[in-house]
């Protein structure tokens, strides 16, 4: 019930995009299309390759040749009206439009025609497109409606999908798809945060990431890109040198500096910008809190002085930032200026993208074989193209889910849907019927098989291992083989040597009175099973017998020769019997 939910949430979704999308008039002709012989003829047969998601557009050019050949039979052949009935096999998001509106072309009068396919093909795969047409032809006085058929592949590649924030490939999937994602931005060398919601309830924080997708849907992919820059927070001067010291500000009495500094920092970036503190005066140590002092410029360095109004200020030293991220430095410069930095990561540009996975509904197709109607079948829904194999040759493409099983082997076919989406069916192996032939005193069946082994009258025959037999006696000979796909083939032939003078095989059937006008007594040695034969060797009537003697009616048989086999414990006993009647 959900796997038919999503596919018909999915399958709507198509037909609305396939609806949205716009028209494709104005095609146009290749006047170079033609055969030679001449013969209807539909140019390119393999258009260009499409990509999903990505919008696509192509001409195609039919030549009706007013006059031709027809192959089949040589019959000449005028070519009156061809109707486009129909056209299967296009892939969701895509259409295709006539340069007559109606489809009718009269090749009489102009043996062109075109037409246009586009719009935005939603999933990936092979297509095999067929144009259905009526074909009015004349010949020998005659005019015939012929249905026939334009076959188009095209082909459409998997496509990627991007935005400004990432990338992502393949954009869709069947039945689940693993896709690997890759963040655009990279902060040019500041740092970068990623947050990923991959729409399944998954996340992750790096630049490239793959995921895989289960099960069918529409998954919403978000990525926060966050670029944060290394910022000083804080600068805290725990004590400072005496280069402050004998100036006309602080003057230096008996060996003692008079008052404090006043106490401010310079900060300088890789091009010799700087930005300048705040004074604090009056003191030997100073903490500025509440800075926001972006470092995008490395390398960096800052250097504490003195303010003097009068004499010039004092350098106290400089330290030289070993900037490698968020982190508290610890500084001591110039004997005996020292304190710590902080430095923080702080966002400065933040920003948020958002893209789509689609997974497709996967073909589940169930293969079945039909034993008395001949027929192999395909189980599924919403198939827009089925392709059948035999021993891995091409039987048949197109639009038919069952097929005739006209011959043995392996059989399998290859679905797509219409979302572009293929699955491979089970295999359905059809066992061959084997013969058994006769050339003179030699028996012989199929060839290429393996596992041979004869038998006479339900009895191994010790050497018979291959194809041929060489025999010795009258009596129903069998051959058991098996074949590449597994099978275990078996046949039987009765062989009845006259003329040779020996007195009748232990094996024998009694019968009488032989000949018979109908009814023939069995003389048998215990019960057992009562096949009648004819001398194609086919089964024409069965019995079952009694111990002893046993009455059997022929009536319902015509006029000829039958062969009597009779299988019992004991083995295999058979006759032959002339029904005059």
């Amino acid at each position: 019930m959900l796997r038919d939910l999503r596919f018909s949430l999915l399958m709507s979704c198509a037909v609305l995009l396939a609806e949205a999308s716009a028209q494709c008039p104005g095609c146009a002709i290749n006047f170079t299309c033609a055969s030679d012989p001449a013969y209807p003829t539909l140019c390119p047969t393999q258009p260009p390759d499409a990509t999903a998601g990505v919008a696509y557009q192509t001409d195609i050019t039919f030549w009706m040749p007013a006059n031709f050949t027809d192959p089949g039979t040589g019959f000449n052949v005028d070519f009156l009206l061809m109707t486009i009935t129909s056209v299967s096999g296009l892939p969701f998001g895509l259409q295709l439009e006539t340069n007559e509106p109606q489809g009718i072309y009269y090749p009489q009068n102009d043996p062109y025609g075109c037409a246009r396919i586009c719009g935005t093909p939603i999933g990936a795969g092979t297509y095999t497109i067929s144009i259905n047409i009526i074909a009015q032809v004349n010949y020998n006085g005659f005019t015939l409606n012929v249905p026939q058929q334009f076959p188009i592949t095209l082909v459409v590649q998997a496509g990627s999908g991007s935005n400004t924030g990432f990338a992502f490939s393949p954009t869709t999937g069947c039945g689940s798809a693993t896709v690997s994602f890759d963040a655009l931005i990279d902060g040019a060398g500041a740092s970068v945060n990623y947050v990923w919601d991959l729409g399944n309830g998954q996340g992750a924080n790096t630049a490239s990431v793959s995921q895989t997708y289960s099960s069918p849907g529409i998954y919403s992919v978000h990525l926060q890109t966050t670029i944060g820059g290394n910022v000083i927070t804080s600068v805290v001067l725990s004590g400072v040198n005496d280069n402050w010291c004998g100036d006309v500000e602080e003057v230096s009495l008996f060996g003692s500096c008079q008052g404090d500094p006043d106490l401010y920092f310079v900060l300088t970036d890789a091009g010799g910008d700087t930005i300048t503190s705040t004074t604090q005066d009056n003191t030997a140590s100073a903490t500025w809190n509440g800075l926001s002092l972006l470092l995008d410029n490395a390398p960096y360095s800052i250097s504490f002085f003195d303010e003097d109004p009068v004499s010039t200020d004092d350098a106290l030293g400089t330290y030289n930032i070993p900037l490698s991220g968020a982190g508290n430095y610890p500084f001591n410069v110039a004997g005996g200026t020292f304190g710590n930095l902080q430095v923080d990561l702080v966002a400065q540009q933040v920003f948020n993208d958002t893209d789509t996975v689609v997974v497709f509904v996967a073909p589940l197709p169930v293969i079945t074989y039909d034993t008395l109607a001949g027929t192999i079948c395909v189980l599924d829904t919403g198939l827009v193209n089925i392709t059948w194999f035999n021993d891995g040759d091409t039987v048949l493409a197109g639009t038919l889910a069952c097929i005739p099983a006209d011959s043995s082997g392996s059989w399998w076919a290859v679905v797509n849907n219409g979302f572009g989406c293929a699955a491979v069916t089970d295999t359905v192996v059809i066992c061959p019927a084997i013969t058994i032939q006769q050339s003179g005193e030699v028996l012989y069946t199929e060839s290429g098989l393996d596992n041979y082994l004869w038998s006479l009258n339900g009895e191994p025959i010790p050497g018979a291992n291959n194809a041929f037999l060489l025999t010795t006696a009258s009596g129903l000979y069998a051959v058991t083989a098996t074949n590449a796909q597994g099978c275990s083939l078996q046949a039987e032939h009765l062989l009845l040597i006259t003329g040779d003078g020996a007195a009748p095989p232990a094996n024998t059937l009694g019968l009488f009175p032989n000949p018979t006008d109908g009814v023939v007594t069995l003389l048998t040695p215990s019960g057992g099973q009562i096949s009648v034969l004819d001398l194609t060797g086919r089964i024409v009537l069965t019995r079952t017998a009694a111990v002893g003697i046993s009455p059997l009616d022929l009536q319902p048989l015509g006029p000829g020769t039958y062969v009597i086999r009779c299988a019992t414990k004991a083995g295999v006993v058979i006759g032959r019997v002339d029904l005059l009647r």
